[in-house]
């Protein structure tokens, strides 16, 4: 249990992790898709979009992410020195992510109920929820936390005065695209001031959980928040 804090939040956890994620989530999309179209998280048609520059076919995206992740495996397990996998880990990664979800929904909760801000999924059935949960979960932590975090942190770092100022600016700027990321598509909510100041408060939070836990947790939390609000 010593090395529990150190290994959950490592690469090489997170990146196993991701597969369970990965691999439920393609299978509610399976299971809740109807003869002529299916519902898919907003996050995952931007990587699906983005994979397919490289002239790879539609129907063959879900392999070559699973692929991926297998690929990012002994790469992970090689930037994570001295970590060690655990199987009774991952059972207290996802309690964990559990209890996490409960406190950030305990607080989400009450901005909500201020904001006016809806909790439902309108127009979806409780497993597409699921489904489009667990993706928000794995893809928009993907993108707003792993990628443009991060990229944003190296791209500030040279023009800002500390390491501190450009990870702070990072935060804010990460966490505002994030919120304003659920305004645009075809599917997207109604702008509203408050869901938009709810949804980049809920970013921070997300954000600060990255910094503190790791992707896995921060991945896990995120979706069972939202099948608590959708589902």
């Amino acid at each position: 249990m010593s090395n529990y804090w150190r290994f959950s939040r490592s690469a090489y956890y997170s990146v196993v992790a991701a597969l369970p994620l990965l691999v439920a989530y393609e299978i509610l999309v399976i299971l809740t898709q109807s003869r002529y179209w299916s519902l898919r998280n907003a996050a995952d048609m931007w990587i699906r979009t983005f994979l397919m520059a490289f002239d790879l076919q539609a129907q063959h995206l879900t392999f070559v992410m699973i692929g991926i992740l297998f690929a990012l495996i002994p790469l992970a397990k090689s930037y994570s020195t001295g970590v060690r996998l655990k199987v009774n880990y991952f059972a207290l990664m996802l309690a964990e992510a559990f209890v996490y979800s409960l406190l950030l929904g305990g607080l989400l909760q009450s901005i909500l109920r201020v904001s006016g801000l809806s909790s439902g999924g309108p127009g979806n059935g409780p497993l597409q929820n699921f489904a489009l949960s667990l993706g928000a979960g794995l893809f928009e932590e993907i993108i707003f936390r792993v990628l443009l975090l991060n990229l944003l942190f190296l791209l500030l770092k040279p023009f800002l005065k500390s390491k501190v100022s450009a990870a702070v600016v990072s935060v804010l700027v990460a966490s505002f695209l994030f919120s304003m990321s659920h305004y645009i598509g075809t599917m997207a909510d109604q702008w509203q001031w408050y869901s938009f100041m709810f949804r980049w408060v809920a970013g921070l939070l997300f954000t600060v959980l990255y910094f503190m836990r790791g992707f896995a947790i921060t991945a896990y939390t995120h979706a069972l928040y939202d099948i608590w609000v959708l589902v």
